[in-house]
C-alpha cells in the first residue's frame, strides 16, 4: 500500500512538473499539457459533466508552476458555446488578475450581477493563463445555482497563506507558514514545490 501511494505521488509530481497550470476548481473539461495553447479550451471542445457553481461568492482555483502569471476569466452562458462565443466573452472578462507566486491560487468569481446569469443557467468558464510563454486555455462547464451543495468557500486559499474574499481582497493572513493552510492546500503547495524542483 505504501508503495502504491509513493508511486501515485511520483506520477502526480511528474505530470505537474511539465504542466503550466492546472484548473482544480471547478472541474476542468480535461487536461493535456501539450494542447493547453489551443483555444478556446485547451484542446477539449466537447462539453463535459457540469459542476454546480454558486452565483454569488464563487471562485476558481488553479495550480501554477510559474513564479508570476496573469489570468483572465471569461464566462459564456449557454449549453453549447462556439469558438466565437469565447471570443466575444473575452472582450468583457468576468475577472482579470495576476498571480505572483507559484502554487495554489484562488480567484473570486461573483456572477450574481453578470448579465444573463440566473439560477439553473448553463455556462462555461474559460481561463486564459499566461506565465510568460504564451496564452494557455482551460474550461469548466457549470450550471449556475443559488446554493451549490458541498461548496465550501473556506477552501479558497492561496499559496501565500491568505484566503481570498469574493471582492478579490485578501484578508490578513492568520497563523504562520504551512501549518495554517488546510490539508488540501498544503498538499498542492508540496506538489508544486516538488514539481519546481524536478524541473530544475
Amino acid at each position: 500500500m505504501k508503495f502504491a501511494a509513493t508511486l501515485a505521488a511520483a506520477l502526480l509530481c511528474s505530470s505537474a512538473a511539465s504542466a503550466h497550470f492546472i484548473l482544480t476548481y471547478p472541474a476542468s473539461r480535461g487536461f493535456n499539457d501539450d494542447a493547453e495553447p489551443t483555444g478556446p479550451c485547451g484542446g477539449f471542445n466537447a462539453l463535459s459533466n457540469r459542476t454546480q457553481f454558486p452565483l454569488t461568492n464563487g471562485f476558481v482555483e488553479i495550480l501554477s508552476v510559474h513564479p508570476s502569471s496573469t489570468l483572465q476569466i471569461n464566462v459564456v452562458l449557454g449549453s453549447n458555446p462556439a469558438a466565437a462565443d469565447f471570443t466575444a466573452a473575452a472582450s468583457t472578462p468576468a475577472n482579470s488578475t495576476s498571480m505572483n507566486h507559484p502554487g495554489h491560487g484562488c480567484f473570486p468569481l461573483n456572477l450574481s450581477s453578470f448579465n444573463g446569469a440566473a439560477n439553473n443557467a448553463n455556462a462555461t468558464i474559460q481561463l486564459i493563463y499566461n506565465g510568460g510563454d504564451g496564452p494557455l486555455y482551460q474550461c469548466a462547464d457549470v450550471v449556475l445555482v443559488t446554493s451549490a451543495p458541498g461548496f465550501d468557500q473556506s477552501q479558497c486559499v492561496n499559496n501565500n497563506d491568505a484566503t481570498t474574499s469574493s471582492s478579490g481582497v485578501a484578508p490578513a493572513p492568520t497563523g504562520s507558514g504551512a501549518a495554517s493552510i488546510p490539508a488540501k492546500s498544503a498538499a498542492l503547495v508540496a506538489l508544486t514545490f516538488v514539481a519546481a524542483m524536478m524541473s530544475l
